[in-house]
């Protein structure tokens, strides 16, 4: 008989990689979430609507900051395992600091919260813990960043860890209609199997029309709280979209053809027609120079419409940062969503957005909208794929067994 595994989710957000984790414990369930922490109550809010309210795990949800002295001993309290310990620990320390888009700041206080995350793993004790992050994580400061990271792995007290990373992964390999690289430190206690690079099944490279296209139908202006009968799904990322993936797995049945998060931007009309003289896979460069001077010029320095037949460019926290490839509009949440390989099923809650003002609008990040939840989500389909190798590690470690005395004596005759 398999064994089940206990896991927490970090830096959680609105719960992209607890739905990757599940995702691969199948049917049988194989992981169980214990607990998860987020230091925004929007992201809390999503979360539990999810994994709480709508598919009834129980588990703890600690709205704290990591940084809190009270934190590791809180997040011990509720996780209340046999041993006080867990199987897995998952996070993505967040990763401004890093980031190879705005400016960059060495003195960021976000560039060590990998330490508060290394806190948690030293009482906890993991088999395997992951540390999500992206790929400008392993080129700033002449890989200052990697070396501090595996400098404090190896200086950990009490429990000893064989750190491999950074590990490079790229989420369209997974499923996922993105072209979205990542880097990964995974962690692997020394008793057990050492996991050093993800398993990367044989899988569809979907684009974005592929993901997107039975969700269309709205312009500028428009909301809809449902499918549309004019279209319908017509292939299997579509269609798994809109069953859901845990729904299926669970046996959930899903009520009705409701649609959340689908309701399309309110653009004036020299937005509008800013975006459509865009071209497919192309940014304002493609408007005709005289067009631009005359009436469409922006102060916007990044804007690219989708190409319909390539994975999207990395999801941003940013919704105006791209067009999409039919509409003369910016993606609605939802289809923002379908693009990181979010279910349906899956509802974002608190503001749609909080205004413009790219990345120094301090209250997109105080108040965590739904495009900046999923922007800053690792997506399900490539947390699968981690949790899937994961659990495979899991399965194939062979405790360590100390010899009992018959076994000494035995030896000895």
């Amino acid at each position: 008989m398999s064994s089940n595994y206990t896991f927490v989710d970090l830096f959680c957000g609105a719960g992209g990689f607890t739905e990757g984790v599940l995702l691969a414990g199948g049917t049988e369930k194989r992981f169980e979430l214990k607990a998860a922490s987020d230091v925004h109550q929007n992201a809390a809010h999503t979360h539990t609507s999810r994994f709480s309210r709508q598919l009834g795990f129980e588990y703890a949800f600690l709205t704290s900051d990591i940084r809190d002295e009270d934190f590791v001993d809180r997040l011990q309290g509720v996780v209340a395992t046999d041993d006080g310990h867990v199987d897995l620990v998952v996070g993505g320390p967040p990763c401004q600091g890093f980031s190879l888009f705005g400016a960059r700041n060495r003195t960021d206080p976000r560039n060590d919260l990998f330490r508060h995350y290394l806190r948690v793993i030293r009482a906890l004790r993991p088999k395997y813990f992951v540390m999500e992050n992206v790929p400008g994580l392993a080129l700033m400061y002449g890989g200052e960043i990697v070396r501090d990271i595996h400098r404090a792995v190896a200086e950990m007290r009490g429990v000893k860890y064989h750190l491999e990373g950074p590990i490079r992964v790229n989420a369209s390999e997974f499923g996922v209609p993105q072209a979205r690289e990542r880097v990964l430190f995974i962690g692997s206690r020394s008793d057990m199997p050492v996991v050093n690079r993800i398993e990367v099944a044989p899988v569809r490279v979907w684009t974005a029309r592929e993901a997107l296209d039975d969700l269309c139908y709205l312009r500028a202006w428009e909301s809809n709280g449902a499918y549309h009968e004019s279209h319908p799904a017509t292939n299997d990322y579509q269609r798994e979209s809109r069953r859901g993936r845990l729904f299926q797995l669970y046996g959930i049945t899903r009520d009705g053809a409701s649609l959340t998060n689908h309701d399309a931007a309110r653009h004036t009309p020299d937005v509008i027609a800013r975006f459509a003289m865009m071209e497919p896979g192309e940014g304002f460069d493609s408007i005709p120079r005289g067009l631009w001077d005359a009436h469409l010029a922006s102060s916007k320095k990044w804007c690219v419409r989708l190409d319909p037949d390539r994975p999207a460019y990395t999801v941003t926290t940013l919704p105006d940062d791209f067009v999409h490839y039919r509409q003369h509009r910016i993606l609605t949440a939802r289809e923002w969503a379908r693009l990181q390989s979010f279910d349906d099923t899956f509802a974002f809650l608190g503001p749609r957005a909080t205004g413009g003002g790219g990345k120094g609008n301090k209250k997109r990040t105080q108040e965590l909208p739904q495009y900046t939840q999923i922007g800053n989500a690792v997506p399900p389909l490539l947390a699968r794929g981690i949790a899937a190798t994961i659990l495979s590690a899991l399965d194939s470690a062979v405790p360590i067994r100390k010899p009992r005395q018959h076994d000494l004596l035995h030896q000895v005759h």
